[in-house]
């Protein structure tokens, strides 16, 4: 396994560059801004112009699983490098679309090439992080991922109002490319393994402040998938999940449609979404540090429940509309941010590349929620089934992490 000192002298380099690497990644979640232009240019429905983006979801959690043992064998940085050259071919070949005008060629370059791209990149993130920093491990490694979230309050506007009217889709991916490729090669020289292994050694695998979430145990991911506890993790992942991928797709198009929106109106409630969702990750990851994992998600899947099972009666208002985005991303951010952590806490760092990409695999089940939402209201004329539906899982994900807490006595 390769190991290095981080570029700056500083473990904190190490949280910068797995930032720029999860803002990379998150690019992904300002897909909404290229819906209505595929429509338009290519008389596409609100389904096959989600398909891409539904590809790459489930592509990046599947690949995350591999690329995990991988890092451990040749190191972050090769890892990095070949995501950012994916990254750049994935985008480059999406800016063909003019002359391949079909969904299916997105769901190509932009869906499987991209989804494989951000798995490379973004599964070095969290380990890396983890690994340096044995005291604060919430705090470091919900900063890192961060960049996830806020990707698209920074990009979405951008993409909209600017680089789409005046160079198009296909010079909106060109720029992309040339993005991308550039700020992960940086990061490839920022995030690395820890150079003293025993520094892995003895505090790698705890957490320091108050001993609330000493790791259990070293687990191979042979030897996690057969614990309960894997699989009611792995299980109310999936369920907190679900929902906050569902409103990805569908707020903009329900501020409009429902609630009666102009487009400009309805780009505020998913704008703070965004803000929300990556601003609220370092601040679940510094409670955890100091009250425990299971009692910050419980509390913030219990609000995102309640949330989605009022959406389709009472959210008829720009300002009840952005209320309900504010607490979404909240429960989104918490899941990404702290559910590395969690699996850290339960099943140790030496393996957390391939243990949170198996774990990570539930987003990518989860991803199905931005196809079926879309279905859905296709064939229903309306939005209440989804949400409902996403209610319901966001409370059955407050359950399990509730007997998670009592069971397991964490936190």
């Amino acid at each position: 396994m390769q190991s290095d000192k981080p570029f700056l002298n500083s473990r904190w380099s190490v949280v910068f560059g797995g930032f720029l690497l999860a803002l990379m990644g998150g690019l992904s979640y300002s897909w909404g801004v290229f819906v209505e232009p595929l429509e338009n240019q290519f008389g596409w429905s609100k389904s096959a112009s989600m398909l891409p983006l539904s590809v790459f979801m489930v592509v990046f959690a599947i690949v995350m699983i591999p690329v995990g043992k991988l890092q451990e064998k040749y190191g972050t940085r090769r890892i990095i490098v070949t995501g950012a050259f994916m990254f750049f071919l994935s985008n480059c070949l999406s800016a063909l679309l003019r002359h391949l005008p079909h969904h299916s060629w997105l769901v190509f370059s932009y869906g499987i090439l991209g989804g494989i791209a951000c798995g490379l990149t973004y599964s070095c993130v969290a380990p890396s992080i983890r690994r340096w920093f044995p005291d604060y491990p919430g705090l470091a490694v919900s900063l890192g991922v961060m960049g996830f979230g806020l990707a698209s309050f920074v990009f979405a506007p951008m993409k909209a109002y600017f680089i789409i009217p005046s160079m198009g889709i296909d010079g909106t991916f060109i720029v992309i490319a040339i993005l991308t490729f550039v700020v992960c090669m940086i990061a490839s020289r920022l995030v690395v393994f820890p150079t003293d292994e025993w520094y892995m050694h003895i505090f790698g695998a705890m957490h320091l402040p108050d001993k609330t979430g000493m790791v259990r145990a070293n687990l191979r991911p042979e030897q996690m998938i057969h614990q309960q506890l894997f699989w009611m993790i792995w299980a109310s992942f999936l369920f907190s999940v679900y929902g906050s991928l569902l409103i990805i797709g569908i707020l903009p198009s329900y501020g409009e449609e429902v609630v009666k929106l102009s487009g400009t109106q309805a780009a505020i409630p998913i704008s703070l979404f965004a803000l929300v969702n990556g601003l609220s990750r370092p601040i679940s990851g510094f409670l955890s540090d100091r009250i425990g994992i299971p009692k910050v998600m419980i509390v913030v899947f219990a609000l995102q429940s309640i949330v989605f099972l009022l959406f389709p009666f009472y959210m008829k208002s720009l300002a009840s509309l952005t209320a309900a985005a504010v607490i979404l991303g909240l429960g989104i951010g918490t899941s990404l941010a702290l559910y590395p952590v969690l699996t850290s806490e339960c099943f140790g760092v030496e393996h957390l590349g391939v243990n949170y990409g198996i774990v990570f695999s539930a987003y990518g089940f989860g991803a199905i929620a931005i196809q079926g939402g879309a279905f859905l209201q296709e064939k229903t004329g309306s939005y209440t089934a989804p949400l409902l539906i996403a209610g319901f899982m966001s409370l059955l994900s407050t359950i399990v992490m509730i007997n998670i807490r009592r069971r397991y006595k964490l936190g």
